[in-house]
């Protein structure tokens, strides 16, 4: 039913009432559904689980300090959809704290492609980008040129995820497996642990401490199990995969295709994907396939839970020859944690390389007014797909 006393102030002034009502509708069902009970159930036999396998532990409460630096890349959403191509802006830099001040640097290039899936290419370019920032700075650590005893980037430490997507061996994406080598290997050099925080969760890892494919991601779970204060090590890649594609080929696979029915043809696919997931892990951790990739073994996943009261944070912690403990980073991560739910440096280097989309435009006027001898095609090729979206990307005024 539409509410009787909205006014121009309100949001449903402004919606068609199909809509409107279409909106209120599904709600009401979100609601009505709510949080199953089976699911609670299952939430208080999995801390039990964890409990009893004595993973869960109490953040402490001293925190050591350290010189870190965060790392994190931008770029402005939608892009610049030209006739010729996609063009978007992307910048990358970091923050540093260093004995209480702080240490700034930011750069970027323009991104143009004609190619369809835009998303995935600057997607992939910008984890290069924060990744070969990270080495640069390990290269400066390792000549007495910066302090640095963490870095911490926005996101999984490994681009591709394992056991999939592997790349070919001196195809295109070589340069991507060199670039993740390259990383763990100065961090081995340094001893400088790497941690990817990871906000978008969409992994089941949790599955492994029941055998069973759990109805929910990491973050969800983990931010129901535990506590404010605790946090929780499930272990390294090189433990933990292996579980997890036997149980998401064994049962993941098998309830989203199979949907109750006997379905021997899907039991044999992910029969062979689960031999081949298994032979990729291998080769990749005992550094036959791809040598650079092998330290990805020693990758731990963790968990932790704020004391101030935000969802669990999902942490991907490689951490070369223990010269800092796990619990340490884990103390000192959440006593940064902001009301954003993650470590202040990384809100800091957020607001540091977040970029207006309005700047597309001027990009785009720059190369026009750059070309002396602009030729028609030139011209063509960069004026807008759709002139009626020009609103969202308006030159910035001098």
């Amino acid at each position: 039913m539409l509410p009787s006393d909205y006014g121009p102030g309100d949001i449903e002034f402004w919606i068609e009432p199909p809509l409107l009502l279409s909106i209120q509708s599904d709600v009401k069902r979100m609601l009505d559904e709510g949080v199953d009970s089976q699911i609670l159930t299952l939430i208080r036999g999995l801390r039990k689980i964890i409990e009893d396998k004595g993973l869960i532990r109490n953040i402490s409460s001293s925190a050591k300090a350290f010189n870190a630096y965060a790392i994190d890349s931008s770029y402005p959403a939608p892009p610049l959809e030209l006739i010729g191509g996609v063009m978007t802006v992307l910048s990358y830099g970091y923050v540093g704290y260093l004995n209480g001040s702080y240490d700034r640097y930011m750069t970027g290039e323009v991104v143009f492609e004609d190619v369809g899936e835009f998303e995935r290419v600057i997607t992939r370019r910008a984890q290069v980008r924060e990744r070969e920032l990270a080495i640069k700075l390990l290269r400066n650590k390792a000549r007495g040129r910066k302090e640095v005893d963490l870095i911490i980037l926005d996101g999984e430490i490994p681009i591709h995820p394992l056991p999939y997507n592997l790349p070919v061996e001196g195809g295109v994406l070589a340069r991507v497996t060199n670039v993740i080598g390259d990383l763990m290997d100065l961090a081995v050099r340094t001893n400088t642990p790497v941690i990817g925080v990871v906000k978008r969760v969409r992994s089941r890892f949790l599955s492994i401490l029941t055998n069973e494919c759990l109805p929910m991601n990491d973050k969800l779970i983990a931010s129901l199990v535990l506590n404010n204060g605790e946090y929780m090590v499930l272990g390294s890649y090189g433990d933990i995969l292996p579980q997890w594609i036997k149980v998401n080929y064994s049962d993941c696979e098998l309830r989203k295709r199979c949907k109750g029915t006997n379905c021997n043809d899907v039991r044999d696919l992910m029969s062979r994907r689960l031999s081949e997931g298994l032979a990729n892990l291998e080769g990749v951790f005992s550094g036959s396939k791809h040598p650079g990739l092998r330290m990805l073994r020693d990758i731990y996943v963790v968990f932790y839970k704020p004391r101030n009261g935000a969802p669990a944070v999902k942490l991907e912690v490689f951490n070369p020859n223990d010269r800092v403990s796990i619990e340490e980073l884990v103390a000192y991560l959440e006593s940064q944690t902001t009301d954003t739910g993650y470590p202040f440096l990384l809100d800091r280097v957020d607001e540091y390389v977040r970029l207006d989309p309005k700047i597309l435009d001027y990009v785009r006027n720059l190369i026009i007014k750059g070309s002396k001898d602009l030729n028609p095609a030139l011209l063509t090729m960069l004026q807008l797909t759709n002139p009626q979206k020009a609103y969202l990307v308006r030159r910035l005024e001098a």
